[in-house]
Parts: structure tokens; C-alpha cells; sequence
């Protein structure tokens, strides 16, 4: 046939010819031929190899994370001509094969003759012990509303099974909505506290100022103004998950405006308040632009259009769009923090106008469609938007901005929370840390009691129970089932986004609980995760992912995603937790080098910790007027604390895990604090044998590309006399194997270990 047909008509006949069968309905592997009926030669090429290879190797989705329809190009070539043609392969999720060993208790306290939802997920075991939260359809529908006190029965089966289901509902004359709670301290505002020195958070400070002294911020308005219709200013387009065919983009803009306006508070740079307030003004033209567009609603801005929203609205699924109310949030997070932290007034016209389009357009949908939008994988991800509303109406004070707020409310999320029960495995973790903090900045602003329930529920759920040595948390973006540690040392490991939040909601926790607890972990994470993800080269990027596997790497990631934009704010955010206060006493929580001054409330306390850390530090005092001086006592340290005041060792006395001071301060007097850090190990709850090698508040790497875990023989008993310490540094040396041990953030491309095998 070759003699009498053309290469090119060869071509074309054999893609005619070709012919896979249903791809509508794909649960098992395809053959994907190659070689044509005419002799063509195929190639295949997925665009989402997690679905679907160029071999025809299928895998589903998880039950509960939607169908996939995965396009797969095939090239047929013959004779030097070559065409292409493009298979929509729909890939469906797997089937519920669930065992349930055990249906957590559904108890429910609502009020006579007012309507309620009943929960349309509850928290269940598996045969196997995993906890997970799970759909449930309930008969007649979940809308409710009782005329009768007493209590009162609802039942449905859980979702795709057969499993029946039994809520039990307490009808009451009122139920209490608001508590009594009453924050405890206040944080020291970051404009009033200034790193000093040349320690590893001010370095980390200096690189990322030095980057934002270079962005364009034209290019970061590119994607805003060529969707409003406005001129581009001659910008290059924007890249990676900001990329003109990116359906995120906008995301990194909003991290933009945050970062400029938290360095600002941080160093004071007018440079950066004026490219702050250019900003400003520029997407204030955009969302007029989009207001003299009558196919746009009042109010909205974004660097695309209305269609994502539109299409969220029919449950379509990612990657057909990708999280829009998310990126809508770190738009609006940034405007916030720009009339808050910096005090353009403009930014918060801007913010209230979107907060209007949001609660225009939510509140018309029936809460069963806002509920499984925000069950969706990804696509129906919406970051903190909750957290921006609540802080919204507390500067507006307008009621549906609240409203608004509350309409983000997640059962897959809340309600095993208000159960007192850890259903986080396989939940995707950064999906879900953001909409807590939004739950706990409800709670502020309303001060109903349940938001903050299920927020100090969720802190300590993850805290105790899913966290790697360094603080970070998720495995491949995942929560795993709780203590399971050492079963997921990975290259995929803390993603940066979600410490970033976490320590978002330890810091709002703390000012409420005045709990050690919540600064430890803050001290654990910002030392060993946030500090250690930023590149030592000013190009502004972050890791992603913390490799928790042997020979692990930092990967630094510059290409605009999610821990990117995070990280564009993480490192002016060293001193915002440094120093807390209430009407008596000035607490002393993180140990940094730093100079806080507020003259208005009498306070100029200048902190000095060594580089070379040795557990101690130093408090001048210039002014405060404050009675006691309460420093924490932190969870590293070991033996008795030795205290000073002006050279003269004093009673350290502790009370609730604070060293307090207490006397009339002078000007000139000076406070030294000695604490004890040892090295110690620190083991995986799942694993005996693994462990990290920690000093102070330091995990430290083994400096090493093996790639199999080091076994070596140490112990609590005997670690002290295995290492010694490198001279003028915080490295250590495992002496045996001439080994050195270095804190994470002092490590930039070198390969690590996070965790070694104790024998």
C-alpha cells in the first residue's frame, strides 16, 4: 500500500483507522497501540501521568476525589510525515469498598422551631483502624426543624454503602452559642520589634527583602489588567501557576501584596511601602475596569473571569478548574494585610467591595451546594477566604460580611472537629489548616464558642499527632492516620504552606490558652521548617516539599505554586511572635535577636542571643513598664534555670512554664538567662528504631547523598559522649564515622538525613 499512498495519507488513514474503544468509562488499563494498520509508527503522551500513562496504565482516583478526564496525545509518523491526534480518556474513581468497624456517635444540641442541616459527613473506623471522615445521606433529606423539646432521632446510611446511620438531636428552648472567653495577651505588634544581629532569621529577613527590592510589579499585574481589558504596561506575562494558561493565576499577586506589607512592618523600607501602594491603586483601576463591565458582577476582582466560579457552581472537578475562591482569598488576605499592617485606606475599599460580590453570589446557592463544593478535591479548595471575611467584618462591620464568612463552614472538615475526633487521614492537609484558622478568626469575631472548640481540637489532633521532627506535617500534600510518622519519611514531606498556617493558628490559640505548649511548637517549626525553606541565593524561591528520606534535598521552587507565594511572607513573619504582652508582664517566647521599642506603652527591651547557640540570652532594659518579666521556659531544656539580674543570680521562679522576674525595672538594668540544651533524640511515635538527632530548639541533618538510613549505636544514655560539638558552631560530629550533624536551615543543596536508625 505504501507504493500507491503518500506518507502523509499513510498517516491519515491509520489515525481513521484506530480505534480504542469506550473511553467514557475507564476503570482498567488500555492498550494503546503502536503501530498503525498501514504501518505507521504511534507514540502516546498523557498530560497527567497520575491517571493515565503513555503505556495505557490506568489509576484511579481515590473513592470520594472524583472522575478524571485525562487527554492523551497520539503522534503517528511514516516517511517523515507526522500528524497528532488528541483521546479524552475519563477515568472514574474507584468504587466505596469501605468496611466500617465502628460509626462514631452523632450528638447534636439544637434549638425548638428553628432549622438546621443535619452534618453530611460523620466520623467512622474501618476494619483496619483507620479514622475518616465519610458522607452520609440522610432520609428525607438533612433540612430539619423540630417543634417539640426532647430529644429526637434522624437516620440515613453512610454514602455509597450499605451502613446505617443514627443521629441523635437534643431540641432545646435555647441552646449557648457564645462563651465566655477573653484573650489573654496581646502580640507584640511587628512594626515595634526589629531583628538585630547577623542571626539565621535576620539573614533569611535580608535575602527575601533584597528579592522583593526586585520584582516587577507591572509583571505581577500583568494577568489582573489583561483580564479587566487594561493595558499591561509592556510587563512580561507571569510564569508557572501564574502562567497566562494557568487557572491559579492571581494566587502569587495576593502573597505579594502580604509580603510587602509584612516587610514593611519589618524594616520600615519606603521603597517597599511605595511599591505596596502602587499596587494598591493599580487593582483599583483593575476592579473599576471590571465594574464598567456589565458581564461582571459589582465588586469582583480576580486575574481571570467569572468562569471558574460558574463552573464550580455545576461540581465540575479539577483540573477543568482549580480552586478559585483559594486564589480569591490570597487576593483578598493581601488587600487586608495592606490596610491593616500598612494603613492603606484604599485597600480596604477594594476588600469591601469583594467581600460584597462574595456574599452576593454564596448566598443565593441552597447550603447542600455549598457543602459539596467545599467537599471537592481541590477544585472547591478556598484557602482562608473564611479567615479574610471575619477579619473583613470586624473593619466594615457589616453583617453579611460575617454571613459571608460562615457560608465556607466545611463538615468535612467542622463536624468530626465538634465529635472530639481525629478524621484527618487522607484529607489533603493545606486544603484544610487555612480553613481552621478562618474557623478560629469566626470565633473572634463572633465569639461563639464552637468555632473555637473545633480549632483547639484540630491544634492538638495534628500537633500530637501528625507531625514530622521539624514541625511540618502531610505526606504527598496528605494527612496520614494519626502517629503514622516513621511509615512516611519521604521526598514529599511538610509542605511549607501548611506550617505556615499552622503557625497562623498557634499564635491565635496562644493569645487565648497562654500555654507554653502552643510557643514550643511555634519555636519547633519556625527554627527547623519555615527558616530552613528559603534559597541562599536572593531568588526569592522556597522548597515545596521537605524530604524527610535519607540522602534527602531541598528542592527550591521559583516557579510561582502555593509554597512559593507563602513563602514570599514567611521571613518577615521572625518577629511577630517574639514578644507578647498583658497589662502586667512583657513575655519573652521566642529567642531572637531583636529590639523591641514602643514608646507609647513605655517598653525598649533589647534581646541578645548568640549565634553560637548555647542557651543562653540577654535582656537590656531600657524602659519597661511592665511589673514582671516572664520568659519561657522552653521544652528543650533540661536541669535548672540560672537567672541574673544586673550580674547577680537571683530565685528563678517558674510558674505555668515561664521563668518570671519580677521588680520595678530601671533603665540600664540587664537580665541573663542560662538554660541547659542538650542533645537528645527525638523518636517517630510508630517506629522505635528511627529517630532525629536534635540540640536546643535545633533538629539537625546528617550531612550525607546515602541513600539508606544510618544505623549508628546511640542512645539517651550515651549521645552526649558520641558527639562532639564543631568549634564556633551549632554542628556536631558523630565521632565514630567522622559524620556532621548540622541544623536544617544552615543546609542549602547539600543531601541530609532527618532521621537516623538507632541501634
Amino acid at each position: 500500500m505504501s507504493n500507491t499512498l503518500s506518507a502523509l495519507e499513510i498517516v491519515q488513514k491509520d489515525i481513521e483507522a484506530l480505534h480504542l474503544g469506550n473511553l467514557k468509562t475507564v476503570e482498567f488499563d488500555i492498550t494503546l497501540p503502536t503501530e498503525g494498520k498501514n504501518g505507521s509508527q504511534i507514540t502516546w503522551v498523557s498530560k497527567d501521568d497520575r491517571w493515565i500513562d503513555g503505556s495505557g496504565k490506568v489509576h484511579q482516583p481515590e473513592y470520594g476525589k472524583g472522575d478524571r478526564v485525562v487527554p492523551v496525545t497520539a503522534t503517528f509518523s511514516f516517511g517523515g510525515a507526522s500528524l497528532q491526534k488528541v483521546f479524552e480518556v475519563k477515568i472514574l474513581e474507584e468504587k466505596n469498598r469501605i468496611q466500617v468497624e465502628k460509626i462514631f456517635p452523632i450528638y447534636i444540641r439544637r434549638e425548638v422551631n428553628k432549622e438546621f442541616h443535619l452534618p453530611s459527613v460523620v466520623s467512622i473506623q474501618t476494619v483496619s483502624g483507620d479514622v475518616l471522615a465519610h458522607s452520609v445521606t440522610w432520609r428525607g433529606g438533612d433540612k430539619r426543624n423540630y417543634a417539640d423539646i426532647g430529644e429526637q432521632s434522624a437516620f440515613g446510611i453512610l454514602t455509597d454503602t450499605i451502613y446505617e446511620v443514627e443521629a441523635v438531636i437534643l431540641i432545646e428552648n435555647s441552646t449557648p452559642k457564645t462563651g465566655d472567653r477573653k484573650q489573654q495577651l496581646n502580640a507584640v505588634p511587628t512594626k515595634k520589634v526589629h531583628l538585630e544581629g547577623s542571626s539565621l532569621p535576620k539573614i533569611a529577613q535580608d535575602r527575601r527583602l533584597e528579592f522583593l527590592l526586585t520584582v516587577d510589579d507591572d509583571q505581577m499585574l500583568y494577568n489582573f489588567r489583561k483580564a479587566a481589558g487594561l493595558d499591561t504596561a509592556n510587563a512580561p506575562a507571569m510564569i508557572g501557576w501564574d502562567s497566562e494558561d494557568s487557572l491559579l493565576k492571581g494566587h502569587t499577586t495576593g502573597h505579594y501584596l502580604s509580603a510587602l506589607a509584612l516587610c514593611y512592618a519589618s524594616t520600615g523600607n519606603e521603597q517597599i511601602y511605595t511599591k505596596l501602594n502602587y499596587m494598591i491603586e493599580e487593582l483599583n483601576k483593575v476592579q473599576l475596569a471590571f465594574e464598567a463591565d456589565d458581564r461582571y458582577h459589582y465588586g469582583f476582582i480576580s486575574a481571570y473571569s467569572e468562569e471558574q466560579f460558574d463552573l464550580l457552581e455545576v461540581y465540575t472537578r479539577y483540573p477543568e478548574i482549580w480552586a478559585p475562591y483559594y486564589t480569591l482569598h490570597k487576593i483578598l488576605a493581601g488587600l487586608l494585610d495592606g490596610y491593616n499592617i500598612a494603613g492603606i485606606g484604599l485597600a480596604l475599599t477594594i476588600a469591601d467591595k469583594l467581600g460584597d460580590w462574595v456574599y452576593n453570589r454564596l448566598s443565593a446557592l441552597p447550603q447542600g451546594q455549598l457543602k459539596k463544593m467545599w467537599s471537592m478535591y481541590i477544585a472547591g479548595e478556598y484557602g482562608g477566604i473564611n479567615e479574610s471575611l471575619a477579619e473583613l467584618f470586624t473593619y466594615t462591620h457589616k453583617e453579611h460580611h460575617i454571613l459571608a464568612a460562615k457560608l465556607f463552614d466545611n463538615d468535612r472538615l467542622f463536624f468530626p472537629m465538634t465529635q472530639q475526633v481525629d478524621a484527618l487521614g487522607a484529607m489533603h492537609a493545606n486544603q484544610h489548616i487555612p480553613q481552621i484558622v478562618g474557623a478560629f478568626k469566626i470565633f473572634e469575631a463572633t465569639k461563639e464558642d464552637k468555632y473555637y472548640e473545633l480549632s483547639r481540637f484540630f491544634w492538638e489532633s495534628v500537633v500530637d499527632a501528625h507531625i514530622y521532627s521539624i514541625g511540618g506535617t502531610g505526606e504527598g500534600e496528605m494527612f496520614k492516620q494519626p502517629y503514622k510518622i516513621g511509615a512516611h519519611l519521604t521526598e514529599h514531606t511538610a509542605e511549607t504552606c501548611a506550617s505556615y498556617n499552622m503557625l497562623k493558628l498557634t499564635k491565635q490559640l496562644y493569645m487565648y490558652e497562654k500555654d507554653v505548649k502552643y510557643m514550643d511548637y511555634y519555636e519547633r517549626t519556625m527554627i527547623n521548617h519555615i527558616l530552613s525553606s528559603t534559597d541562599h541565593e536572593c531568588l526569592g524561591a522556597s522548597t515545596y516539599f521537605m524530604p524527610t528520606l535519607p540522602g534527602g534535598q531541598k528542592g527550591f521552587d521559583e516557579e510561582n505554586s502555593c509554597c512559593h507565594g507563602t513563602g514570599l511572607e514567611n521571613h518577615f513573619k521572625y518577629a511577630e511572635a517574639i514578644f507578647f504582652e498583658d497589662a502586667d508582664s512583657l513575655y519573652v517566647n521566642l529567642f531572637v535577636s531583636s529590639v523591641l521599642e514602643d514608646a507609647e506603652k513605655g517598653l525598649k527591651v533589647v534581646q541578645s542571643v548568640p549565634e553560637v547557640f548555647t542557651g543562653e540570652l540577654e535582656l537590656n532594659i531600657e524602659t519597661l513598664a511592665r511589673t514582671s518579666l516572664k520568659i519561657r521556659k522552653p521544652y528543650w531544656h533540661q536541669g535548672k534555670v540560672l537567672a541574673y539580674v544586673n550580674g547577680t543570680e537571683v530565685q528563678a521562679v517558674e510558674e505555668n512554664g515561664y521563668i518570671v522576674l519580677s521588680r520595678n525595672w530601671s533603665k540600664g538594668e540587664k537580665v541573663s538567662i542560662k538554660f541547659n540544651p542538650e542533645l537528645r533524640l527525638e523518636y517517630t511515635p510508630d517506629q522505635a528504631d528511627l529517630a532525629s538527632v536534635a540540640f536546643g530548639p535545633y533538629i539537625l541533618a546528617a550531612v550525607s547523598p546515602q541513600k539508606e538510613y544510618y544505623e549508628l549505636p546511640v542512645h539517651e544514655g550515651n549521645i552526649t559522649e558520641q558527639f562532639e560539638r564543631v568549634a564556633h558552631s551549632n554542628r556536631f560530629i558523630y565521632k565514630d564515622q567522622k559524620l556532621e550533624f548540622a541544623p536544617l536551615a544552615e543546609l542549602n543543596h547539600e543531601h541530609y538525613h532527618l532521621y537516623i536508625k538507632t541501634i
